[in-house]
């Protein structure tokens, strides 16, 4: 093949183009986040260091609670796998930052995607705060406490909210950090298709820009993550026989089975809680943010509306028990002690929300355990008040 000059500028520039194009092709639709190694599925697991897991970027799960709603709430993921915006390392000019780490309660459980408690909180300030919603479903203090360890140092909040609910607290002295986070990150002259490849190779794939991958956040039997697969035996007759059928087709938390003997047991004892405030106070000081402890009750701590409800999932429990009385506050007065001896601020919501239950405004689904949005604006609101 003779080729002149000419046919061989025309050949470079065919290419050159060609490249061009699949390289925007593949940087619009295939985004990636600044950092290969930061993602939510590493907070999962008790080691925290996502071996053999993949990544969880721009999912969509859902959440259902028949019993209460036909509404399917979607919780749509950003590049990290936290139901938020998508997170910058550079803090916008004349705006501060408030992360919150927590778990189903700062996430959002049965609320839509505008309603949650970090941004009802970024609305209170009239958008002065960007807030990050660190909350993850399932999870307890350690995985908020690794979570703090690589974030913090990386986005540099000006404060930091360690939200704790009522389960957060028990007899297992929750994990403090062994390492940080060492951030891995892209590198912007790297060709967008040689870093997908590596990626999926790496992490697992990377989703479509516009392609959404519905999932259960709670799969139905016969999946072996849902208790009633193997246990249906010994759950049928703690449930009725209505909500059994939601528990084993995901329509209902499978998992509240005689919630309510658990939480009477765990929350008058004092909690197990090791050195998470230390260590809490320490990676907040390090990076010269604001630490603040948050204290989110159970329903059941502040009002017996819902018990008739709860007696659904917990058959067999005893007719007379209550759980809003004095001595299942302890959780509370033992957090508020640790925050003194270290100069913490400690936020109680116990009292904000009793008084609203008092009235005859109920915060809370009646069968799911979570807020409704009025509560989680409340919560929001009542956070930046007393930030202020």
């Amino acid at each position: 093949m003779n080729l002149t000059p000419h046919k061989i500028i025309r050949i470079a520039i065919y290419i050159l183009c060609v490249f061009i194009f699949q390289e925007v092709f593949f940087r619009y639709f295939y985004p990636v986040p600044e950092i290969k190694n930061f993602d939510r599925v590493n907070f999962m697991y008790l080691h925290f260091d996502g071996s053999g897991s993949k990544h969880s970027r721009n999912q969509t799960w859902e959440w259902q609670s028949v019993p209460d709603t036909t509404f399917i709430f979607e919780h749509h993921m950003n590049h990290y796998g936290f139901r938020d915006k998508e997170w910058l390392i550079k803090k916008p000019e004349n705006k501060k930052r408030a992360l919150f780490i927590g778990d189903s309660f700062i996430e959002g459980v049965m609320a839509k995607q505008d309603e949650t408690i970090p941004l009802a909180f970024e609305k209170a300030s009239n958008k002065t705060y960007e807030t990050f919603n660190g909350g993850m479903l399932g999870c307890g203090l350690s995985s908020y406490l690794q979570l703090s360890a690589d974030m913090v140092p990386l986005y540099k909040p000006d404060v930091a909210f360690l939200c704790i609910y009522a389960n957060d607290l028990g007899k297992k002295i929750p994990k403090v950090p062994e390492f940080y986070l060492e951030p891995q990150y892209f590198n912007s002259f790297t060709p967008r298709l040689f870093e997908i490849i590596t990626q999926i190779k790496t992490y697992g794939p990377l989703h479509f820009r516009w392609k959404n991958n519905y999932k259960p956040y709670m799969p139905s039997v016969p999946d072996e993550k849902n208790p009633w697969t193997k246990s249906e035996k010994l759950l049928k007759d703690h449930v009725t026989p209505k909500l059994a059928d939601h528990m084993m087709k995901s329509l209902f938390n499978p998992f509240l089975t005689n919630s309510l003997t658990k939480e009477e047991k765990f929350l008058k004892a004092p909690p197990a809680i090791g050195e998470a405030i230390t260590f809490f106070n320490f990676i907040c000081k390090q990076n010269e943010t604001k630490p603040v402890i948050i204290y989110i009750p159970s329903r059941n701590q502040v009002t017996d509306y819902y018990l008739p409800f709860e007696k659904e999932f917990c058959i067999n429990c005893p007719e007379s028990i209550s759980l809003n009385t004095p001595e299942y506050q302890v959780h509370q007065q033992f957090l508020k002690k640790q925050c003194e001896s270290q100069h913490i601020k400690f936020i109680d919501l116990t009292d904000t929300i009793k008084k609203k239950e008092a009235k005859g405004e109920h915060l809370y689904w009646d069968y799911d355990q979570h807020m409704k949005v009025k509560g989680y604006q409340l919560l929001g609101r009542t956070i930046w008040e007393e930030l202020n």
